[in-house]
Formats: C-alpha cells, structure tokens, sequence
C-alpha cells in the first residue's frame, strides 16, 4: 500500500513539473503562445490559402487564435531591423492578413513579424487591404505585359 502511495505522488509531481515546464515553454514564444490553428514548418506543412476574390496565394507560418481574433505570425531568420521591420516583410504580411480574412471569414486586426531579437505587431488596416490589392494588380499587369514589376507605391522602393 505504502509503495502503490509513493508511486502516485511521484507521478503526480512529474505531471506537476511537465505542466510547470510547458507553462515556461510557452511564454517564451510570446505571439506564438496562442492557440495555433494553422501552421506551416517542417514538422508540419499548412495548405495553401487563397484569395477567392483576389489571384492570391500563400502560406503564412502561423495563425494564432486568441481573445482579439485571428493573428498571421511571419516569422523572419534573418538580420532583426533596428526601427521598423522591413517593407517587404510588412506587405508580406498585409497579404497573410488578406488570405486569412478569405480563408477563415473572419479579419484579423493586424499580423505579427517575428524577427530573432524582436517583434512587430502591424494593424490590418483598410489602406493596408486595398495597397495588397493594388500590389496584387499590378503584378499581374506586369506579368500579362511580359515585363517586369516594379512597385510604384510611396516608400516601397
């Protein structure tokens, strides 16, 4: 009886730990702490989302699921930038935010960019969904005309 008592408590206490371990996990994640309802990684590759109403297509690396909605994580490998994240990681996301509002009906109020040393939360704003749009038209402009795109908008040069 006493040893049956002793092997309960050690199993409790190591699902104790598991759980405390899992909780310290998971804030170190910060954005990616939610709850995940698409993923793109190794371990596990999304679908792609489209675009009905838009000729877009794209895999987003995560989408999180909290209390302010749904949230398109991009996560970047690279060098983190020093004062705002780059414009094309910003437009990147701007088109994830477009293809989860597609995808899911649901829009996102904005996306995050999760660079190594730093993250960037970004609204999803009207401006920001029609400059993907606009983006997205012009690229198929440039590719029915055989040439090459080069973006026009302020401060995407």
């Amino acid at each position: 009886m006493e040893f049956a008592l002793s092997t309960s408590v050690t199993i409790l206490l190591m699902g104790i730990l598991v759980i405390v371990f899992a909780k310290i996990k998971q804030r170190r994640f910060g954005s990616l702490s939610g709850k995940r309802i698409y993923q793109d990684t190794e371990e596990l590759p999304g679908e792609i989302l489209e675009a009905k109403s838009l000729r877009l297509y794209g895999k987003p690396d995560y989408i999180i699921q909290n209390s302010d909605g749904l949230i398109p994580v991009e996560v970047k490998t690279g060098r983190t930038p020093q004062r705002e994240p780059y414009l094309n990681h910003i437009m990147q996301l701007m088109a994830y935010c477009y293809l989860t509002e597609e995808t899911y009906g649901k829009r996102p109020r904005g996306g995050i960019l999760k660079y190594p040393d730093k993250e960037y939360k970004l609204q999803y704003t009207d401006a920001a969904k029609k400059s993907v749009e606009i983006a997205v038209k012009e690229i198929l402009d440039a590719k029915r005309r055989g040439t090459e795109f080069s973006c026009k908008h302020e401060n995407h040069n």
